[in-house]
């Protein structure tokens, strides 16, 4: 009977997973072992089974060695989150939070700075220290400080900034598009100010300063 209690509580916590966050093996043994006061290594061969089994019937999909990933249904079939952006969300999102942004040539790509497509992603990220699964195409920076909900679009925003003179860059006005963008997020002049100043080598703030005093830019003649 307290095998069944075992299985029926890890089904439980996997299911209160939402589809595109990464199961992990540990994460759950860990709260199988709090939850009926085992030990690790009994409560980590439990969750080793029972989540080979649901795997085995299709209820989840193994992307590797102690990671997993829900299943959804669709009328084509059944369709699981790849790896990358399985770990993108993990590396973003916390509880509902914001602790991460795209950064670095990825996001550059993106904001039609630059044709250039890189290989990996870039995610700054409070969880910098987390290992990556093996085949993950993604690169993990430290932030400045730690990021809130508050502030991700201000530090997101400033890194691009401080990154444009050594970046390659094939927008006619890479300037424009960044002042476009600062608008497009409703940032705060004063607010970046403030925290390019306290946070970033001092060497950035005249860049900053320079970008968002530049009405030729945000207002071209022509």
């Amino acid at each position: 009977m307290e095998q069944i209690g075992y299985g029926k509580h890890i089904t439980q916590t996997v299911k209160k997973i939402p589809y595109g966050e990464i199961i992990k093996t540990g994460d759950i043994a860990e709260r199988l072992a709090k939850t009926f006061a085992l030990p690790h290594d009994h409560a980590k061969t439990l969750t080793n089974n029972k989540l080979k089994r649901m795997a085995d019937k299709g209820e989840i999909k193994r992307l590797q060695k102690g990671f997993y990933s829900q299943v959804k249904q669709t009328v084509f079939g059944k369709i699981t989150p790849g790896i990358d952006q399985v770990m993108k969300k993990t590396l973003m999102e916390q509880d509902g939070g914001k602790i991460g942004y795209e950064s670095g040539p990825f996001l550059l790509n993106r904001l039609g700075l630059t044709t250039l497509i890189p290989r990996d992603m870039e995610i700054t990220t409070n969880r910098n220290r987390a290992k990556l699964p093996e085949g993950c195409r993604i690169k993990i920076k430290k932030p400045v400080t730690a990021i809130t909900g508050d502030n991700w679009k201000y530090l997101q925003f400033i890194d691009l900034v401080s990154k444009l003179p050594q970046t390659h860059t094939d927008a006619e006005k890479p300037e424009l598009l960044l002042v476009r963008y600062a608008k497009m997020q409703e940032l705060d002049d004063l607010t970046l100010i403030a925290t390019a100043r306290r946070y970033y080598p001092k060497k950035v703030l005249p860049l900053l300063i320079d970008l968002l005093l530049d009405t030729d830019n945000e207002h071209p003649s022509g």
